[in-house]
């Protein structure tokens, strides 16, 4: 990517100021002669994130052993994953979405000190919404054994960013019934609905007799989206639909002629999503690290460190899927924007 084009991603839609205490501190790293292990917690292969949560403890010269760790993303095998992760004896746990960071650390208010981990520090990456999920009852402080990082922008933000490029009518979405995160933001979104000057067309996966979703029926209700005239389909942070399956809604969409917009950098990079507003996946990965540093390097207590979202937001336009859908975004757009060609 060109030096201008990186300047453009990285220079939209700034709405607050963000800043890493970035100093290196080297006379205290060096002084931290123990190997620190670190669980790293994932239902998938590690990507820009985490390479950046190393990249950014290496160079405050910790001397940190990682543990991977595998989730299948299943409530069954929550008890085999915290035994696992016991068993490294970790001084600290990373842990990648919402569903894995449930199944490590449970909701607040319903935590049992014997099937999860209450213990070790915990920092979580892309939770979308850690009061509302119930990991946590407030952000600052937390006062529990975790904090960490969002990536997703304010629903105003990624609704203004929709408008700007396209006026829309009626909005698209699907939401996954064991995914809480995506009922949570269906009941905002349609809150917002009238005051915002749309209509949301909301469709439901179904769930089988053991209550998990069923990936099959994604085509037909992206079709059904489009047959109630959708302007848009919003995929929202959602494990099941924008990560595990994107490609089999986001493929969907394109035989439909419907354009996507996506809350998360990889499935507009990786998959056949049209365009979306995000915090980008390194940051994330290098604030998580941050927070990591407070509590292996400064001792702060992990239940008094924030967990916070990113204020600076990239906007990334996938021409190649404007190109077949002939759905242009306005010059304005374009120039602020990052574009995959």
């Amino acid at each position: 990517m060109s030096l201008n084009a990186r300047g453009k991603a990285l220079g939209a839609f700034f709405f607050l100021t963000f800043l890493f205490a970035s100093g290196m501190h080297t006379g205290d790293a060096l002084a931290q002669r123990k190997t620190h292990t670190i669980a790293m917690v994932l239902s998938r292969e590690e990507q820009n994130i985490e390479a950046s949560f190393r990249d950014y403890l290496a160079k405050r010269l910790l001397l940190v052993k990682f543990e991977n760790v595998h989730y299948s993303d299943r409530p069954e095998d929550g008890p085999a994953l915290i035994e696992a992760v016991r068993a490294l004896k970790p001084d600290l746990i990373y842990s990648w979405s919402t569903s894995t960071t449930l199944a490590l650390a449970g909701k607040d208010n319903l935590v049992d000190a014997a099937t999860h981990i209450r213990d070790i520090p915990i920092v979580f990456t892309e939770v979308t919404d850690p009061v509302g999920s119930g990991l946590l009852r407030q952000l600052d402080p937390p006062n529990r054994n975790l904090t960490g990082v969002s990536h997703v922008a304010p629903l105003t933000v990624q609704l203004k960013a929709m408008s700007s490029y396209r006026p829309f009518k009626r909005l698209g979405y699907i939401t996954n019934p064991a995914e809480s995160n995506t009922l949570g933001i269906a009941q905002v979104l349609k809150r917002m609905a009238p005051e915002m000057g749309f209509d949301l067309l909301e469709e439901t996966v179904p769930l089988n007799e053991d209550g998990e979703a069923n990936f099959n029926a994604l085509p037909g209700l992206v079709a059904r989206l489009a047959e109630r005239k959708a302007d848009l389909l919003y995929i929202g942070p959602s494990s099941f639909l924008a990560f595990t399956h994107r490609d089999l809604v986001t493929n969907a969409a394109l035989r439909v002629r419907l354009p996507t917009f996506c809350a998360t950098e990889s499935v507009v990079r990786q998959s056949q999503c049209m365009f979306g507003l995000f915090a980008n996946g390194a940051n994330v990965g290098r604030f998580a690290a941050y927070k990591a540093s407070q509590i292996l390097i400064d001792h702060v207590p992990v239940e008094t460190i924030p967990a916070q979202s990113l204020q600076r937001f990239s906007l990334l336009i996938n021409m190649p899927i404007v190109k077949k859908l002939e759905f242009y975004p306005p010059l304005t757009l374009l120039s602020v924007a990052e574009v995959i060609e």
